[in-house]
């Protein structure tokens, strides 16, 4: 992997060298091991983790501990990240660039008398599994990509791909089916519509299709990046902003016909997409009992259970939520901040008109793993009314969700024919 100490010439490299080795000399054994978690951490989440990113994160650990004379003013020279890598072999080993991404092909499926065994029936199941909790029963047809675009790609997951090509990025699916069952996607949408309703920093899109979103590149960190190396007065700064934004978010108004209801769902008219590491869709949904009980009877419970979540059900029906527009997924990890200011909020994917506790639960949910005692706590003053009686329901229910989705995924015995659906 090239780093930025390689490319310099051999004078300025050996200055640097000699500058970073006093750097590197400057950090205790805690602000090394703190560096090389976070940027661990950073590459386990699918980023591309820059010399530039670590050298920035380097610098404000010492500014942080006040570890340099003026702290205030800790400038690391340009080789610190070769250096540090240097020292971290098999951490430099994973920071290497992404493959290309490649089309997601067909799942691979069962012939008579031939049943999937292994990776392939896994595979099968979680292409099945994945389809219909996207797309419910009725996914869109697979379609063949347009070349993919070129550029850095700065974040890959899964069929989740983004390519920054100067200041630009695109946001793209190697899925057949795409983003959505629509030719534009939600988030497309979404972005468009905070712009031209609110002061919410958001990209602006330039283009998008079925399986891709081309947007303005905006520079800075994640809140999750950051929030450990802010001070208290940028802390403070960046979660008043915070709760400016979802306040406007809260007073947009649903722009339907006279005498005409508003439907719970994306803003594209599709369904709720349910945040978890197993997304779930439903709806759109005309009431939030409606919502209340797809939430709490998933393809998978049991019938013994019904008793059960029909008394949560209760629980989450005895208030009558207004339907307010959410982000649905605001998380640590989708705000942009720089220089101790949000600078934008990504990815709306999930955008659309919900009860009003749903925000307040998945940003609470994506936001307290970050640090609880520091952030999570105060995500409730983000809002002007707490609803921690859903958020304790709603986790609930989605960690029952996780642990049936292990049990489902290994509960076929060995040499069991197992096909998914042939629309799938």
């Amino acid at each position: 992997m090239e780093t930025a100490l390689d490319r310099e010439d051999p004078i300025s490299q050996q200055q640097q060298l000699q500058q970073s080795q006093q750097v590197l000399l400057s950090l205790s054994e805690a602000q090394e091991h703190e560096v090389a978690k976070w940027t661990s951490d950073e590459r386990n989440a699918g980023f591309l983790v820059s010399d530039e990113l670590i050298t920035w994160f380097a610098g404000r650990v010492l500014r942080r501990d006040g570890s340099e004379s003026d702290p205030a003013h800790v400038s690391l020279p340009p080789g610190f990240a070769g250096r540090f890598l240097a020292r971290h072999p098999d951490l430099a080993k994973r920071l290497v660039t992404f493959p290309p991404p490649v089309p997601e092909g067909l799942p691979p499926k069962a012939e008579e008398g031939s049943p999937l065994r292994g990776q392939d029936r896994m595979k099968a199941l979680m292409d099945f599994d994945r389809t219909r909790a996207l797309f419910g029963d009725s996914p869109p047809p697979a379609r063949a990509p347009e070349t993919y675009p070129e550029g850095e790609v700065i974040y890959q997951r899964n069929a989740r791909y983004i390519v920054r090509n100067g200041d630009t990025i695109t946001k793209y699916t190697t899925f057949r089916h795409g983003l959505g069952a629509n030719d534009q996607p939600n988030e497309a949408i979404a972005l468009r519509f905070i712009k031209e309703n609110t002061t919410i920093p958001v990209p602006e899109v330039y283009d998008s299709a079925w399986d891709r979103v081309t947007m303005e590149y905006i520079p800075g960190q994640t809140l999750k990046q950051a929030w450990p190396v802010l001070t208290e007065e940028e802390r403070t700064t960046i979660l008043d902003e915070l709760r400016g934004y979802i306040a406007q978010l809260r007073a947009l108004s649903p722009p339907t016909e006279p005498g005409s209801e508003v439907k719970i769902g994306r803003l594209d008219g599709e369904g709720i997409l349910l945040p978890s590491i197993f997304p779930r869709s439903g709806g759109p949904f005309s009431s939030v009992e409606e919502l209340h009980h797809w939430l709490v009877r998933p393809p998978r419970r049991q019938d013994h259970q019904s008793m059960y979540w029909h008394q949560i059900t209760q629980h989450l029906g005895s208030t009558d939520y207004p339907i307010v527009f959410t982000h649905c997924d605001l998380a640590a990890r989708n705000i942009m901040v720089r220089d101790g200011h949000v600078v934008a909020i990504l990815d709306w994917e999930y955008a659309g008109w919900c009860p009003a506790y749903w925000e307040y639960v998945f940003a609470i949910t994506g936001m307290d793993n970050v640090d609880w005692a520091t952030l999570g706590t105060n995500v409730p003053s983000l809002f002007t009314q707490r609803y921690d009686l859903e958020y304790i329901l709603l986790s609930f229910i989605i960690t029952v969700e996780k642990r049936q989705h292990a049990h489902q995924c290994g509960q076929q015995k060995p040499g069991e024919i197992w096909e998914p659906s042939e629309d799938i």
